[in-house]
């Protein structure tokens, strides 16, 4: 029996059929506590010992956390990170590098916040000016911001950190951010070459549902900018002050409720966010404690529902999904779905609605694995069925691919 499918039969899919999670780290610098510069007319501690940044290290790779990390490049306007900075030692410095380079950023992407978190910083005379990042939206343009955050990821390309995208110190250029995000994808594509841009400036802590947002997007030349949308405001930020994180506003230890917990039981993708100081909690690390202690609840509870995913590559996947187009083709031989997309992806996911009995499913001529039909997510490579929708996982090359059933 042939039956009737059409493009609207077709549905693109989060990645593996898991709920892509995210953790969002503010404000790292090498080796100090930006409280100590910011909030200057307040006691703070004013060093960050490695062995903090190492204990860091430890939970992502434990955890399998991904998302992003910051790294300032000029901190406070102090100094910027590729020269010797004034207030660290030159040996720890490296060693601060080494470990974001090493063990941080081969799971989670590293970013600038604008250049310094503190005084705008001029970059022809290389000293700070006379206003704050958090309002230079009022004393910039276009050609500007372009300039300046180039000049940042500069700093960090240069020190193999590899930046993929930005993030605002506090909710700075929201008020120009149509403006903000050309900057950041034009910076991003002059310095790196990387034509999909990313940044973080808003959280939503309302929503049902929280997806990143495509803010641009060029489909014939497979450019865009998303924007990482937060869903909560930091849990661990009271430990500043020594006072207990507010874990269970993001998952109970039951699993039952919180912020996460409703995210993931609508379906959404999962973000949430904290600061380098909240973790360092002034030298107690009581933040870094309580959130390993989300991570695993985390665990416990979405188990294998939920894909720890990069900034970059949930935005590679919503901007891929934006611009790929299907055709189907159907005879009594099989169905052919052509994929045709000026963006690459990895596990790109589809499903297709199709009563036919399907035995074979393959990617570019590659035959991928069935799982069982009560699978609840997939594998790279593999292929399921689900009532009356076929689901497949498999990279997205640029250009064209046919996904064959028979």
């Amino acid at each position: 029996m042939v039956c009737s499918i059409s493009t609207r039969n077709i549905r693109y899919e989060w990645p593996q059929l898991r709920l892509p999670i995210y953790l969002i780290v503010d404000d790292p610098t090498p080796c100090l506590n930006m409280p100590f510069y910011e909030q200057y007319f307040e006691p703070h501690v004013r060093d960050i010992p490695n062995a903090f940044t190492a204990a860091w290290a430890d939970a992502v790779e434990e955890f399998g956390v991904r998302g992003k990390f910051s790294v300032i490049p000029i901190p406070a306007g102090i100094g910027r990170i590729d020269r010797p900075l004034p207030d660290v030692r030159p040996v720890d410095q490296a060693e601060f590098l080494d470990i974001v380079r090493e063990r941080v950023s081969p799971r989670m992407d590293i970013c600038i916040e604008f250049l310094t978190h503190f005084l705008v910083w001029d970059i022809q005379s290389e000293r700070p000016g006379e206003y704050m990042e958090k309002i230079m939206g009022h004393f910039t343009n276009q050609d500007h911001l372009t300039e300046y955050f180039a000049y940042g990821l500069r700093i960090l390309d240069g020190l193999g950190l590899q930046p993929t995208g930005a993030t605002s110190p506090g909710s700075a250029c929201r008020e120009i951010e149509g403006v903000y995000q050309s900057a950041i994808h034009d910076a991003l594509l002059e310095v790196r070459r990387l034509p999909i841009a990313w940044y973080f400036l808003h959280v939503d802590a309302l929503s049902p549902i929280v997806t990143p947002r495509i803010m641009s997007l060029n489909a014939q030349r497979g450019e865009a900018c998303v924007s990482m949308v937060s869903m909560k405001s930091d849990a661990m930020s009271p430990t500043q002050r020594g006072e207990p994180s507010k874990l269970d506003i993001l998952i109970t230890a039951d699993g039952q409720a919180g912020r996460l917990v409703d995210l993931f039981r609508n379906g959404s993708s999962i973000s949430f966010h904290t600061h380098w100081q909240s973790l360092f909690s002034e030298g107690r690390w009581t933040g870094l404690q309580d959130i390993r202690t989300v991570f695993q609840r985390i665990r416990e509870h979405f188990k294998d529902d939920v894909l720890w995913m990069k900034c970059s590559e949930l935005a590679q996947t919503v901007a891929a999904q934006a611009v790929t187009r299907a055709t189907v083709e159907e005879s009594l031989d099989g169905i052919e779905v052509h994929l045709s997309s000026t963006i690459s992806c990895q596990d790109f996911t589809v499903s297709v609605k199709c009563a036919r009995e399907i035995r074979v499913v393959q990617a570019d001529g590659r035959t991928l694995k069935r799982l069982p039909d009560d699978a609840s997510h997939l594998q790279p490579s593999t292929w399921k069925r689900d009532g009356d929708r076929i689901f497949w996982c498999s990279d997205l090359p640029l250009g064209a691919a046919v996904i064959r059933l028979e």
